[in-house]
């Protein structure tokens, strides 16, 4: 995708969330929000898929996109290096996004609104709207489709909607709350690739992160005692052969 491209896509993205914002505000949309979340959280609740939906709403968010950054920096080539930066910046992005908007609209949860709502997970005490975790993981699949190969991207991509899909299933979300998030995570995620990517900030930033790194690894692997493990394995145990007596 050109940058152009994903410019007008970011700006769409934005709008979409822009209208769902208007409709939730208003409480235009709440009767249907209420009959939706009810569907997910209670029609459609199967008991045994609970820790499923637990432990993705958990560990979905940092525990997984914090490795896919490193991984991709330390495993993947040029363009997978360039990919993990451009993440960092968006992920910042909308962090300091969703962070803002939280303090300045408060939307109550679900299990305060709805008496029947089937709660799994702590009960947070901050603003419904929009969803963190939809947020974050949308916005990283977002730039994993514009940088990681499909083989990477669409289980990525995957994995974001079942976060996301499990904030609403535990009960901690309305589904506007994480389809709005998903909206505004991915087109945060476009527009910093728009806006960062190729540019002179986005260059030197990449080229001095680099520099650190391999001066880093260089020095590790100066060390004795970083080398490899089979290889010291091998010289510790392996028999040793006696030097000749001399007579």
């Amino acid at each position: 995708m050109n940058k152009r491209t994903a410019r007008r896509a970011g700006i769409s993205l934005l709008a979409l969330f822009a209208l769902i914002f208007f409709l939730v505000y208003t409480q235009i949309s709440q009767e249907a929000d209420v009959a939706a979340f009810k569907l997910v959280n209670e029609a459609w609740h199967v008991q045994a898929l609970d820790p499923l939906f637990e432990y993705a709403s958990l560990y979905g968010r940092a525990y997984l996109w914090v490795p896919v950054v490193f991984f991709a920096w330390v495993l993947g080539g040029r363009k997978y290096k360039k990919g993990a930066l451009t993440m960092v910046l968006a992920f910042l992005l909308i962090i300091a996004v969703g962070e803002a908007l939280k303090a300045l609209y408060f939307r109550p949860r679900p299990f305060e609104e709805v008496s029947s709502a089937i709660v799994l997970l702590h009960k947070p005490s901050d603003s419904s709207f929009p969803s963190g975790h939809a947020m974050i993981v949308f916005g990283g699949a977002t730039i994993a489709l514009l940088f990681f190969e499909k083989k990477y991207s669409v289980p990525l991509l995957l994995e974001a909607a079942l976060v996301s899909y499990s904030r609403v299933y535990v009960g901690l979300h309305y589904p506007t709350d994480v389809v709005a998030g998903a909206a505004l995570g991915s087109g945060i995620a476009l527009l910093t690739y728009a806006v960062f990517y190729g540019t002179t900030f986005f260059d030197r930033a990449y080229a001095g992160i680099e520099t650190i790194y391999d001066r880093l690894l260089g020095e590790l692997l100066k060390r004795d005692r970083l080398r490899c493990p089979r290889a010291e394995g091998y010289l510790a145990w392996a028999p040793r052969k006696r030097a000749p007596v001399m007579p």
